[in-house]
């Protein structure tokens, strides 16, 4: 088992399954202690349903299976006070935060712009690109005082905007725009920020998204993931959740140290069609 990682101690929100865990696993791997952060209750009408208390429970017992320190922390990052005792636990437990991934996401099934609640355009902003805040402006104090640390935001290829999912792409947007203010103002303290985006991953997300698609692409929703794979990834390969934890580790590692308010896609060529 490789020590990358090594006594280093990384916050990963939205960790329950999907991409989150995959990054919480591999951290885990190569040597991280690992606080997994989800919220156990769904969201009406999300196309992603969040993480439950067991699939956190899961996770948890997978990373002290390989020996790390781990725990699993109930939190919805939209609320600041939720936010600022994940933060004080992780500090309580661990001593310090290495390393924070801001993972956490939804989306709502596809719909025109006009037509998209206020509701779920809040929703939308409110967990990912105020959850984004929220989780940096508690963990970077942390990481001011001891004048070292790794942010890794998550983007998407849907920042180039998306049909029927305007919120998403929006939000999606505004997160790598951030990543660059981010990393201007936390440079001088020596903290790395920078933001990984997926392509057309099979994740739960993008299977809710498959299956609300089928009917915009007139073919049945198994399919729809291999036509998106097919169209949009010049590599002609299928991106795994692997690929993208091997983008954030590396973003996270000291192979990265010169590496600043960068957006890495991991998308098989997507954003240059």
């Amino acid at each position: 088992m490789s020590s990358r990682f090594e006594e280093k101690v990384v916050v990963i929100t939205g960790a329950a399954h999907g991409l989150g865990a995959a990054y919480a696993l591999a951290f885990a791997r190569e040597g991280a202690d690992v606080v997994v952060s989800d919220i156990s209750n769904n969201v009406e009408s999300a196309t992603y349903a969040m993480g439950s208390e067991e699939e956190v429970g899961s996770v948890v017992k997978q990373i002290r299976d390989m020996g790390r320190r781990c725990i699993g922390v109930k939190c919805d990052v939209s609320r600041s006070e939720e936010v600022e005792k994940m933060v004080e636990r992780a500090i309580g437990e661990f001593g310090k935060i290495d390393i924070l991934v801001n993972n956490a996401g939804i989306a709502f099934v596809a719909t025109p712009f006009w037509e998209i609640s206020e509701k779920n355009w809040n929703l939308t902003v409110d967990i990912m690109l105020k959850g984004t805040f929220l989780c940096s402006k508690y963990v970077v104090p942390h990481m001011i005082e001891r004048k070292y640390g790794k942010i890794i935001n998550v983007g998407s290829v849907g920042s180039r905007g998306q049909r029927h999912n305007a919120p998403y792409s929006a939000v999606k947007s505004g997160i790598q725009t951030m990543t660059l203010a981010m990393a201007k103002d936390l440079g001088e303290h020596n903290i790395n920020v920078n933001c990984v985006s997926p392509g057309c991953v099979k994740t739960p997300m993008m299977e809710g998204a498959c299956k609300d698609s089928s009917k915009d692409f007139g073919i049945p929703a198994d399919e729809v993931y291999d036509f998106c794979c097919k169209t949009y990834h010049i590599l002609g390969k299928e991106i795994t959740t692997d690929d993208l934890a091997n983008g954030v580790l590396f973003l996270a590692s000291e192979e990265a140290r010169n590496v600043n308010g960068h957006t890495l896609f991991v998308d098989g060529g997507f954003m240059a069609i």
